[in-house]
């Protein structure tokens, strides 16, 4: 796995915006400004999610984690959410209405690597301990150094 993909400059635990396609926009905006993404990520982020959604419901959490075909990815990245008000989605599979503040906005440029990355956020967040970390952490260096030692397993 890319080792590079969480960066402190791709982390935001303050967004302020009403509605999951207004986070798509700020946030797909400055992915492909900062070079991570290419144009039609953001509108492809939105087709994918109505086919496919990606929300999650853990036992201590909710999360969504967009991404879009590889296509579209620059440079492999992982961008840590957070909304100041839960937002509303649809949870993965079934498609049932759920709500969610936080959301790990995943470019993979290759798909090889996307069970594996998938697999190891599945397991962090089953993680009661690593969930509550995650919750109860509002600043973006602290962030980066917990889910980089926890989901690829560095110091």
């Amino acid at each position: 796995m890319e080792n590079n993909m969480f960066q402190p400059n791709l982390i935001d635990l303050s967004i302020d915006v009403n509605e999951e396609l207004q986070l798509f926009d700020l946030i797909g905006s400055r992915v492909i400004e900062s070079k991570f993404a290419k144009l039609g990520y953001i509108s492809n982020l939105a087709k994918r999610e109505l086919s496919y959604p990606t929300g999650l419901k853990f036992k201590n959490i909710s999360l969504a984690l967009p991404h879009v075909d590889s296509l579209y990815i620059e440079k492999p990245f992982i961008y840590i959410a957070r909304t100041r008000h839960p937002l509303s989605l649809r949870q993965m599979g079934d498609s049932i209405e759920m709500d969610a503040s936080n959301f790990l906005f995943l470019g993979i440029k290759d798909s090889k690597k996307q069970p594996e990355l998938l697999a190891n956020i599945m397991a962090a967040f089953q993680d009661d301990i690593f969930a509550n970390k995650f919750l109860c952490t509002n600043n973006e260096n602290a962030m980066y150094k917990l889910v980089k030692k926890k989901i690829l397993g560095e110091k």
